[in-house]
């Protein structure tokens, strides 16, 4: 039984699963008919989530920006299917990552999903896209977002300094419906810091899994095969502050010692 960690900023994940002797899960017990499939689903979809927070976490922070982009009428043509909107989008992050580079200096870090479904409805809604991206880039993109959606709107959100964005990256995914298996639903510039998954060590059992070191616990989850038997649990924490990684190893904060009075 092995237990590693996710880093992502202050975000810190704990899993422990069975491992073989050639790091292969342990084999699940016998499956049974009709559940499988939607099983497999919801944990494609929890783990496309899961990846989608980790890289918010790692790459953005307070004062940077959730943003929707829609088109107005004069640019919302008929023919505007998803394939094209995305093409757009596409047309629209290259125009932003040359002027962001000059302007700047930087790299664009951000990150995108063309939407076509309203989560609050629960139902088919106009194309538009969600982005997210650094503070400085916000207004450029405004600028340039006129010439791709005319007077469309490009209404922006503040990110807090919650340090996770599970909730954001659970509603960008959920923005996002009908579209054929296998396809992401969500892309990233290259470069941008990914998460950091630290060498598996052995633990004794299943059960006893402890919080990180001042951390906040955000969820829990018992993983089981299709018998009910536990294979796995799961663990989410918030720190305090980023830990620091050496040497492959978690440094947590140094713990805060009383003064004495």
């Amino acid at each position: 039984m092995m237990e590693y960690k996710i880093i992502s900023g202050r975000v810190i994940e704990t899993k422990r699963s069975w491992f073989s002797m050639n790091d292969c899960f342990k084999p699940r017990g016998t499956r049974r008919a009709g559940s499988t499939s939607e099983k497999k689903i919801r944990a494609n979809e929890k783990s496309s989530i899961r990846n989608l927070a980790r890289v918010i976490n790692c790459n953005f922070e307070a004062g940077d920006v959730f943003a929707t982009l829609s088109y107005d009428g004069d640019h919302y043509q008929p023919d505007l299917d998803y394939e094209k909107a995305k093409e757009q989008l596409k047309k629209f992050r290259a125009k932003l990552r040359k002027i962001y580079a000059r302007e700047t200096g930087n790299a664009l870090k951000a990150i995108w999903v063309t939407a076509n479904w309203s989560p609050h409805k629960d139902a088919p809604t106009r194309l538009h896209h969600h982005m997210v991206l650094p503070e400085d880039a916000t207004e450029i993109a405004r600028v340039i977002w006129q010439e791709f959606g005319g007077a469309g709107t490009f209404k922006m959100e503040g990110l807090d300094g919650r340090g996770d964005h599970t909730d954001l990256a659970s509603y960008m995914s959920e923005n996002v419906h009908g579209r054929p298996a296998g396809e992401n639903k969500w892309s990233c510039c290259r470069g941008m810091d990914r998460p950091i998954y630290t060498e598996p060590v052995e633990v004794a059992d299943m059960e006893d899994m402890q919080p990180d070191y001042d951390s906040t616990i955000k969820d829990v989850e018992e993983i089981r095969d299709d018998d009910g038997q536990l294979i796995g649990k799961y663990m989410r924490c918030l720190l305090k502050e980023r830990p620091r990684v050496r040497g492959g190893q978690v440094v947590l904060p140094k713990k805060q010692t009383r003064r004495r009075t």
